[in-house]
């Protein structure tokens, strides 16, 4: 049996669209090669991880977290094992520590795919900004190890688009090849300077999970004492580049000619600090996303980077009208009247409400234009259509 190497800098406790994809996949594609993970060990990570029958080679975490994340800490003798293990290795977090260590490591010893979750460079800039100039060079150099060339680099390297993508573009290019969600996403890495071999592979939401569920609807309403409320909603990573802020903002503004408004926002990250409000639920992360996607009215997603966005496909699988930004692919999917866009120049507090304003003026519409979107998206995206490609491209690649 091929033995796969799966290697991530985010993992449980954490729940984010990497860690969905990596769960769909390592389910569907077990029992046709051998798996493991090499991942930093997060609290009770390991945990989940046993109960979920994942195999795992941990590193231990740093202690530093920019913008609140815990990549993974580079032990050479535990990387070295999990290289030597591995046929094919597929990395999630290029760009991250780990991801980027593995990278280095094992070029020239065995293959190595990469998926491409994240425009690295976008993400990092809007995660950390101008934050990251408070760092002094000697913890960004730790972060990294020995993984990168240190001639890339200067006391404010991530606040500068171009320095980051110089980083980032020698360690893609040592992928063998790079799979990514749309072709737009291949041709933006190519713009870059990224030499990889490329190749399509669409992801979308476990529909048999995420769907509509009127029933569970009205007692999911019941338990969280929303049922006479309507509900604006999120959930995911609590970023900065998520735009939380904005998101609290405008949810307070609307709020004001609409008394019976509530926030449902769930997951967990640096940015919960600004949940704060008698009328905001944050029960962090929870197991069962789709039973509170089913609660809401209303879905804002006003993320300032994006690729796929797997969170908004959830919640449209869901059934819930969506307000989202016009970034990465989301507008392959909501267009033509099945959602409310806003470009990224317009996120813009006033203009978040007025969204909201129609979802909450126009309920029967707004379903009609969340099924359009749900149908849009289903077109090329399933998970059965994902787990067929990769159990091709992970055997034609060994």
């Amino acid at each position: 049996m091929v033995r796969v190497l799966f290697v991530t800098d985010t993992f449980y406790p954490r729940v984010d669209g990497i860690i969905r994809f990596m769960e769909e996949v390592h389910s569907r594609l077990k029992d046709d090669f051998d798996i493991k993970f090499l991942a930093p060990k997060l609290k009770s990570g390991y945990l989940t991880a046993k109960r979920r029958g994942m195999k795992v080679f941990f590193c231990e975490p740093f202690r530093i977290a920019p913008a609140g994340f815990k990549s993974g800490r580079p032990n050479k003798k535990i990387i070295a094992e999990a290289i030597d293990w591995a046929d094919l290795i597929f990395v999630n977090t290029p760009g991250g520590t780990l991801g980027a260590s593995v990278i280095f490591a094992a070029k020239g010893k065995k293959k190595l795919i990469g998926y491409a979750h994240t425009v690295d460079w976008e993400l990092f800039h809007e995660a950390l900004g101008k934050n990251v100039t408070r760092l002094t060079l000697k913890p960004l150099l730790i972060l990294y190890a020995n993984a990168i060339d240190w001639s890339l680099f200067s006391t404010v390297w991530m606040t500068k688009k171009r320095a980051l993508r110089s980083m980032l573009r020698k360690i893609y290019s040592k992928l063998d090849l790079i799979l990514v969600p749309d072709s737009t996403i291949a041709k933006e890495y190519r713009r870059n300077g990224i030499t990889s071999k490329f190749k399509v592979v669409p992801i979308g939401p476990n529909l048999e999970r995420f769907k509509v569920d009127l029933t569970d609807r009205l007692r999911m309403r019941k338990r969280l004492e929303v049922s006479n409320n309507f509900v604006v909603g999120y959930h995911g990573r609590l970023s900065k580049e998520k735009n939380i802020k904005l998101l609290v903002d405008s949810f307070n503004a609307f709020k004001q000619s609409h008394p019976n408004a509530k926030l449902l926002v769930l997951g967990d990250g640096p940015e919960k600090k600004s949940l704060r409000g008698e009328d905001i639920i944050s029960p962090g992360f929870v197991s069962d996303p789709e039973r509170y996607l089913r609660a809401m009215d209303a879905y804002l997603f006003l993320s300032k980077t994006e690729t796929s966005a797997l969170a908004l496909m959830e919640a449209i699988a869901s059934g819930v009208p969506v307000v989202a930004t016009n970034v990465g692919l989301v507008s392959t999917y909501v267009k033509d009247g099945k959602g409310i866009l806003l470009k990224p120049a317009d996120l813009k507090r006033h203009l978040v409400v007025k969204a909201l304003d129609m979802i909450y003026n126009s309920p029967k519409a707004m379903k009609v234009m969340s099924k359009g979107a749900l149908k849009e998206m289903n077109k090329k995206r399933s998970w059965y259509r994902v787990a067929k490609d990769l159990k091709k491209i992970f055997k034609e690649t060994v």
